[in-house]
């Protein structure tokens, strides 16, 4: 009998150890997502997942543990450690798969790519125009630096085997410079997804655009985001006065964009509605103060620890956030209201108009919405209803990608792996951006806008100068 004593005292502390295990790990979660409330529990899709779940399952794993017999609190407890410590591996597994995407979207380069590149005399890493204009210090509008190097070989991806670049055009964008000796019909604002990130020369969404008529001009750089859009459409839009001007908003990144923006005077500045924008020329000195910093960071090398640091990556590690992911169970944080997102809106609206042209938004989802098990638009609608509230606000036409990606069989093949277009998904953008920009004027264009004309005619494709270059594979 004192030997089945002892066997019941020590299957009890086994099963009150394992079920308290797991307990604190899901009430540490609901104290994170209450601690910070208005992020993960001010809304309901939020609060379910990240606070009324995690709690129920903790207090349950917690009662058995205190409360159940060995018998059964012991098969529970170590189950669901197990089940627990499973989640982790597979996370670890998924994280560790992710590495080589993310080192292909930072630029890290090997030998063999570095010997692709040797022969280009004005090489660029990719670069984000915040922290270029951060680093150089300037401090005001007309200074900003808000396209690229003009000429200069960038740096989109290195895929394994191969470099993805293209050359800017005399403003330091991903066009062919042949764009600008037409009128221009369509201006694309936006970031990298405007950019063309990782896609091939010809097969990112201004190409494709162009591939259907419409002389298009794309002003993305990546890392953009509405303030800097609006900007830059303050600087080139009465130089090109395009006919209509798409701002792209991303839902994964913009409204994070935006908030810090707002924190830069020298670009809060693009809301005053006597803004003085600059010019290409009056922005000489920057670019060049840019230029320099470039180069120092084209010499660095992106290891690990940059992934690390731009990505949290232990804080997602912890949240299991992959996992969540794979399984259609992870929400985004929640969206405070920005009342200068209207503005910007408002503002850029006005810049249009002041040539004549029509403003539209264009709303990109992000992949989340469309992968997993349990795929759930439900705790990522709060952030598009505060855009789309603002859009109707300021009554611009907004053209809604979700919709056109949800009609699609698999939503997810439009995606690449890291997270941007694919092939598919830059021409179903391109497709459904001109069947909203070439119906009549009184559905959705919008009263005033003269819809694109599409010369669908054997040869009809615009054909520029060099767009870009791929190396390798």
């Amino acid at each position: 009998m004192p030997g089945n004593k002892s066997e019941r005292e020590e299957g009890g502390w086994l099963a009150m150890t394992a079920c308290t295990l797991v307990a604190l790990y899901f009430l540490a979660s609901t104290f994170y997502a209450l601690v910070n409330f208005d992020e993960f529990a001010s809304a309901i899709p939020q609060f379910l997942r990240y606070v009324l779940t995690p709690a129920a399952l903790g207090a349950g794993f917690l009662a058995i543990g205190l409360l159940a017999k060995s018998r059964w609190s012991r098969p529970i407890g170590v189950y669901g450690l197990s089940l627990l410590a499973g989640l982790f591996l597979f996370e670890g597994f998924l994280t560790i798969r992710q590495v080589s995407v993310h080192f292909t979207s930072l630029g890290r380069l090997d030998a063999d790519q570095r010997a692709m590149l040797a022969r280009e005399t004005d090489f660029v890493h990719g670069f984000t125009l915040r922290r270029l204009n951060l680093l150089v210090g300037v401090e005001g509008l007309p200074e900003t630096m808000l396209a690229g190097f003009p000429g200069s070989t960038t740096l989109l991806c290195s895929p394994p085997g191969q470099v993805i670049t293209y050359e800017a055009d005399r403003y330091g964008f991903n066009n062919p410079d042949l764009v600008y000796e037409a009128p221009v019909d369509l201006m694309l604002l936006g970031d990298s997804f405007v950019e063309g990130f990782c896609l091939r020369p010809g097969e990112d969404l201004a190409s494709r655009l162009r591939q259907r008529g419409p002389n298009t001009v794309s002003t993305g750089i990546r890392g953009n985001g509405p303030l800097i859009e609006l900007a830059a459409l303050g600087r080139y839009g009465p130089i090109l006065k395009p006919d209509h001007v798409v701002m792209a908003f991303f839902e994964g990144n913009d409204w994070e964009n935006l908030q810090q923006s707002l924190k830069e005077p020298w670009l809060r500045a693009a809301l005053q509605p006597n803004a003085r924008f600059g010019s290409p020329s009056g922005a000489i000195q920057t670019v060049r103060k840019a230029r320099s910093a470039v180069d120092e960071i084209n010499e660095k090398e992106v290891t690990m620890a940059d992934i690390v640091a731009r990505k949290s990556f232990l804080r997602n590690f912890a949240a299991l956030q992959m996992t969540g992911t794979s399984l259609g169970l992870l929400y985004p944080k929640i969206s405070d209201k920005i009342p200068e997102f209207q503005q910007t809106l408002q503002r850029a609206k006005e810049l249009a108009e002041s040539w004549g042209g029509c403003f539209h938004l264009l709303y990109i989802p992000r992949i989340d919405r469309f992968v997993g098990v349990f795929p759930s638009d439900a705790g990522f609608d709060h952030l598009q209803d505060l855009v789309l509230r603002a859009a109707a606000a300021e009554d611009v036409h907004v053209i809604d990608l979700k919709a056109a990606f949800h009609r699609h069989p698999e939503p997810a093949r439009l995606y690449a792996p890291d997270a941007h277009f694919s092939q598919e998904g830059a021409v179903l953008a391109a497709d459904t951006i001109l069947d909203a920009l070439s119906a009549t004027p009184s559905s959705s264009v919008g009263l005033g806008c003269a819809p694109i004309l599409m010369d669908k005619s054997p040869g009809s494709t615009f054909v520029g100068g060099r767009e870009g270059r791929q190396f390798g594979g």
